[in-house]
C-alpha cells in the first residue's frame, strides 16, 4: 500500500511539473519573464559585459528550449516511473541530472564557436562532406607542409583529424534539412546539437558496458559518475569530436568484452564483427583509438588464446573499416593516417607550425644538444599525467580504481579492469613518445577522456567494495556523493577547454562574421576563387566561404609576403591579431602599421572596414593583387 501511494505521488508530481512548464511558457509569452531572470543569473557569472552581449541572444533561445525539454523529460519520467522498477527509476533520474548539467554548459556557451580554430575546422570539413567533396578543408592552417591543391582552388585532404566526426555532422545536416553555410546560426546550432546528443548517448553505452560486465549496482554508480564528471559534461557544449571519441571508445570496449565472454563460438564471432566495426570507428574518431585497439589486441591474446579465429576476424573487420582512410592519407601524404600533428613530437613548441616549417624529421630533434631538454620534458609529463588525472576524476575515483585492481580477483568485470589498465598505460606511453611540448599535456582532459570513461566502471566497483568493507551506513552515501561532486568541480582549470567559457576570444567573432558576410554579399570584389590571408583562417573560411591562408604569426613582413606569394594570396584581412606577451602597446601599434604599409596594404587598396557596431577587434580587407 505504501509503495502504491509513493507511485501515485510521483505521477501527481509529474503532472504538476508538466503543468508548471506549460504555465511558465504561457507566462513568458505574455510577460517575457525569462529575459530578466536570465540576466540576473547570468550576471553572477559573467564579469565581461561585452562577452555576455555576444552570447546573450542565442543563450536566451537555448534557455527556453532546455527549460521546455528538461521540464518535459522530468514530468514524463515521473509519470512513467509508476510502471518502472527501482533500477530504471534511478537510471532515469541520473540521466536527467546529467542532461541538466550539460544543458547548463550548452546555455553558457551560446550559439557561437567556443574553441577557435578547432570548432570551425569540424564545421568546415563536415560542410565539405555534405557537398560531396569528401573530408577536405579549404584553407592553410599549418606551414609544416605545402598544399598545392590550395593554389589550384581545390580543397586539400584533411591532415588534422580522421573523418568520422565530419561524416556524422554531415549526416545530421542531411537529417534535419539544413545546408551548412547558407545560414550561419543554423549551421552552428545543428553542429552543437549533434555534439549534445552524442554526449548523452554515452549514458546508455556506459550503462550497458557496466551492467553486462559488473552488474546493476556498478552500472548505476558508473553513470552517476558520468553525469557529474565535468571533463565529459563540458563537451556537450562544444563543436568538438570529444563526445564522439568517448562514445565510440566505450562501444569498442563493450563489444570486444562481449566477444571475449560469449559462451559459444558463433556468438563470439558475431560479437567480433561488431567489435571490429566499433574499434575501427574509434580510430576514425581520433588516432588515439589505435591505442585502444592495441590494448584490446594484447588482452585478446590472453582472453582468446583458444579462439584465434575470433581475434583474426575482429582484426580483419577493424582493418577493413579504417582501410579507406589509411589509403587516402597514404596516397595524399605518403603515410597512412598522416596528420600534421604527428610532427609535434619533433618540436618543443607545437605552435611553430603557425609561422614556419619547424622540425619535420626525428634527426632534427633527437640530437645531443636537445637531449637534456627532452629528458626534462618527458619526466615532467609523467608528473603532470599523475597530478592532472587525479584532479580530473577525483581522488576517490583513483583510489577506488587502484583498490579494485588489487582486490578484484575473481569478481565480475575483471577483463574490463585489466583492459582499462592496459589502455591507460598505452595512453601514457603514447604521450611520452608523441609529445614534446608540455602545454599539450596540460590538455590532458581532452585527450584522456576515452581512457577515463572506460576506467569508470572499475573505479565505481572499487569504491563500492571499499565502502562495503568499511561498513559505512548507507545514509551517509548522499553526503559522500556530495563531497565528491564538490571535489571534481572545485577548480575547473583541470580541463583546458573549460577555460573557453570565460576567455574572451568570442569578442573577435562579431568582426570576423561581419567581414565574412560582406565578402559573401560582394562577389565582384572578392570572387569565389579568391584566397584571403587572415589571422583566423578557420573562422573566415566559415563566415566568408572563401579559401583562406593563415597569416604567419611571427609578425614578420618578409615571412608574410613569402607565404602570400607561395599560395597566390589575392586579399588580406588585416586585424583581429593576438598581440605577443610583454610588448609595450605604444611600440606594438606603430610596428604593425609598418608591417602593413611594407606589404603595400594602403588606403587605395582597402575594400572593407568593420562598421561602427563592431567596437572590439575591427578588421580591414585589402586587395593584394
Amino acid at each position: 500500500m505504501e509503495m502504491e501511494d509513493s507511485s501515485r505521488r510521483r505521477v501527481v508530481a509529474g503532472v504538476v511539473v508538466l503543468a508548471l512548464g506549460v504555465a511558465g511558457a504561457l507566462a513568458d509569452g505574455a510577460f517575457g519573464w525569462i529575459d530578466p531572470a536570465f540576466d540576473f543569473v547570468a550576471h553572477q557569472f559573467y564579469e565581461v559585459p561585452m562577452l555576455a552581449a555576444v552570447r546573450r541572444p542565442s543563450q536566451l533561445v537555448l534557455v527556453r528550449w532546455h527549460l521546455a525539454i528538461g521540464a518535459g523529460l522530468a514530468g514524463l519520467g515521473l509519470i512513467a516511473s509508476r510502471w518502472l522498477g527501482r533500477e530504471a527509476r534511478l537510471a532515469l533520474a541520473i540521466v536527467w541530472v546529467g542532461y541538466a548539467i550539460r544543458a547548463a554548459a550548452s546555455i553558457c556557451g551560446g550559439n557561437v564557436p567556443l574553441v577557435p580554430g578547432d570548432s570551425s575546422h569540424y564545421l568546415e570539413v563536415a560542410t565539405s562532406v555534405h557537398r560531396g567533396e569528401g573530408a577536405v578543408k579549404h584553407y592553410v592552417e599549418s606551414f609544416f607542409n605545402d598544399y598545392p591543391p590550395i593554389r589550384e582552388g581545390r580543397g586539400v585532404l584533411d591532415d588534422w583529424a580522421p573523418p568520422l566526426d565530419a561524416y556524422v555532422r554531415a549526416a545530421a545536416y542531411r537529417l534535419v534539412g539544413v545546408v551548412p553555410g547558407e545560414d550561419l546560426d543554423a549551421t552552428i546550432a545543428v553542429a552543437k546539437g549533434t555534439s549534445f546528443l552524442i554526449n548523452l548517448l554515452a549514458f546508455p553505452a556506459l550503462y550497458g558496458l557496466a551492467r553486462r560486465r559488473f552488474g546493476p549496482r556498478v552500472a548505476l554508480a558508473s553513470i552517476g559518475v558520468l553525469a557529474i564528471l565535468p571533463v565529459h559534461a563540458i563537451y556537450a557544449a562544444f563543436i568538438l569530436r570529444e563526445s564522439l571519441v568517448a562514445l565510440t571508445s566505450i562501444l569498442a570496449v563493450w563489444t570486444i568484452a562481449e566477444a571475449w565472454n560469449a559462451a559459444r563460438l558463433r556468438g563470439a564471432l558475431g560479437w567480433a564483427v561488431v567489435a571490429g566495426v566499433c574499434g575501427g570507428l574509434a580510430i576514425l574518431a581520433r588516432n588515439t583509438g589505435m591505442a585502444l585497439a592495441g590494448a584490446a589486441g594484447l588482452c585478446a591474446l590472453v582472453r582468446l588464446r583458444r579462439r584465434p579465429l575470433v581475434i583474426v576476424l575482429w582484426l580483419a573487420v577493424l582493418v577493413a573499416v579504417i582501410l579507406p582512410w589509411a589509403y587516402a592519407t597514404y596516397r595524399e601524404y605518403g603515410r597512412p593516417f598522416y596528420a600534421y600533428t604527428n610532427l609535434f613530437e619533433y618540436n618543443f613548441s607545437w605552435t611553430v607550425h603557425h609561422y614556419e616549417k619547424g622540425n619535420t624529421t626525428p634527426e632534427q630533434f633527437y640530437t645531443r644538444e636537445n637531449a637534456p631538454e627532452i629528458a626534462r620534458v618527458k619526466a615532467k609529463m609523467l608528473g603532470i599525467i599523475a597530478v592532472y588525472s587525479t584532479m580530473i576524476v577525483g581522488l576517490p575515483f583513483v583510489a577506488g580504481y587502484l583498490y579494485r585492481l588489487r582486490t578484484g580477483r575473481g569478481e565480475p568485470g575483471r577483463d574490463v579492469d585489466w583492459l582499462s589498465a592496459v589502455l591507460f598505460a598505452a595512453f601514457v606511453a603514447g604521450t611520452i613518445k608523441s609529445i614534446a611540448d608540455v602545454t599539450q599535456v596540460q590538455q590532458l582532459g581532452r585527450y584522456y577522456l576515452p581512457a577515463f570513461l572506460v576506467m569508470t566502471p572499475t573505479a565505481a566497483a572499487g569504491v563500492l567494495a571499499w565502502l562495503d568493507r568499511l561498513s559505512i551506513d548507507r545514509r551517509a552515501f548522499g553526503w559522500l556523493a556530495s563531497c565528491y561532486v564538490a571535489l571534481v568541480w572545485a577548480d575547473p582549470t583541470w580541463a583546458y577547454d573549460a577555460s573557453w567559457f570565460a576567455r574572451s576570444f568570442q569578442l573577435h567573432w562579431p568582426g570576423l562574421r561581419a567581414a565574412g558576410e560582406w565578402i559573401r554579399e560582394h562577389p565582384e570584389a572578392v570572387p569565389p576563387d579568391a584566397r584571403v590571408m587572415t589571422w583566423f583562417p578557420w573562422e573566415m573560411r566559415l563566415t566568408s566561404g572563401r579559401t583562406t591562408i593563415l597569416m604567419p604569426r611571427n609578425y614578420s613582413a618578409a615571412r608574410i609576403d613569402e607565404v602570400a606569394r607561395q599560395y597566390g594570396v589575392t586579399h588580406v584581412l588585416w586585424g583581429s591579431f593576438e598581440p605577443p606577451e610583454h610588448v609595450d602597446p605604444e611600440v606594438w601599434g606603430p610596428y604593425l602599421d609598418g608591417v602593413r604599409t611594407s606589404l603595400g596594404l594602403t588606403q587605395a587598396r582597402e575594400l572593407y572596414r568593420s562598421p561602427r557596431e563592431v567596437r572590439l577587434y575591427p578588421v580591414r580587407l585589402y586587395r593584394l593583387r
